[in-house]
């Protein structure tokens, strides 16, 4: 009786470190799911990393149901859930059953953080191309310092199983990347992959979008902006692993408390 009770006492205080470390570490940093590789054969385990940081530079995070509202994976139009052992790395260990473009997506819990420096925000706000809210921030009423943040996180990540055939689609997310090329099987001849940004399922116009690419260790940033259709046409020409990030602020229902919630919605994928 006892051992059990210290078990499930140690799983409330690993939940709590889960949420608590990765809600300290994650403000005004990207969030995306990385594979170990993006091209597995069919048979053979996906793994795949959560990972935080800058520039697809960061740390791995383990598997922590409460950490995450959903988090699944999509082929063929089959959808199932990410299971795994509690706090294990890599955090997703999933056999790839079947043949073609698989999908892993992902919805944190929400999280907070409280903003006592102003140039943290404004910087924050630059970094990620939505310095509007400053106007809109004073316009409220709001106060300069001390106020509260909610943040919520939406990833994806494309993987090649087999010969990898299949389309990425919306998975429902609030605020969603939809890669309408699918880099393993079509034609890249002009060296392009083209993505969709969405909120609430519709196309987001006009949105600010970080691309990172890494290629032999080396790390290059690009700032995009989705057009009126919410998309962008992305250079791969020198290949590598992709991450597509855009970030969105909205105001938060007033019982939470908080001035604002971002939304964060990222991609990944890799080119040979």
């Amino acid at each position: 009786m006892l051992t059990r009770v210290l078990y499930k006492l140690r799983y409330l205080m690993l939940s709590f470190v889960a949420v608590f470390g990765l809600s300290m570490s994650v403000a005004a940093h990207e969030f995306w799911l990385e594979p170990l590789s993006f091209k597995v054969e069919q048979g053979a385990n996906i793994q795949a990393h959560i990972k935080v940081g800058q520039g697809l530079e960061g740390d791995t995070y383990a598997f922590f149901p409460a950490s995450f509202e959903r988090f699944d994976l999509m082929v063929n139009d089959a959808t199932g859930v990410i299971k795994n052992r509690f706090a294990q790395k890599p955090a997703i260990d999933q056999p790839a059953e079947a043949n073609g473009l698989h999908v892993l997506t992902y919805q944190s819990r929400p999280s907070s953080l409280r903003y006592e420096k102003r140039a943290i925000f404004e910087k924050f706000l630059k970094t990620e191309g939505i310095e509007w809210v400053l106007e809109a921030h004073e316009k409220r009423g709001l106060p300069s310092l001390d106020f509260t943040e909610l943040y919520k996180r939406f990833a994806k990540t494309l993987i090649q199983v087999g010969e990898g055939g299949g389309v990425d689609k919306l998975m429902g997310l609030p605020f969603e990347w939809v890669v309408l090329t699918n880099p393993y099987t079509d034609d890249l001849k002009e060296k392009v992959v083209s993505a969709q940004l969405f909120h609430e399922g519709k196309p987001f116009p006009d949105s600010s979008v970080n691309v990172f690419a890494r290629q032999r260790d080396v790390v290059k940033q690009v700032q995009l902006k989705t057009d009126k259709q919410g998309k962008v046409d992305i250079s791969v020409a020198d290949g590598g692993i992709f991450l597509v990030n855009a970030v969105h602020m909205i105001q938060p229902d007033d019982s939470t408390g908080a001035a604002w919630m971002s939304l964060w919605a990222s991609t990944t994928f890799a080119v040979e």
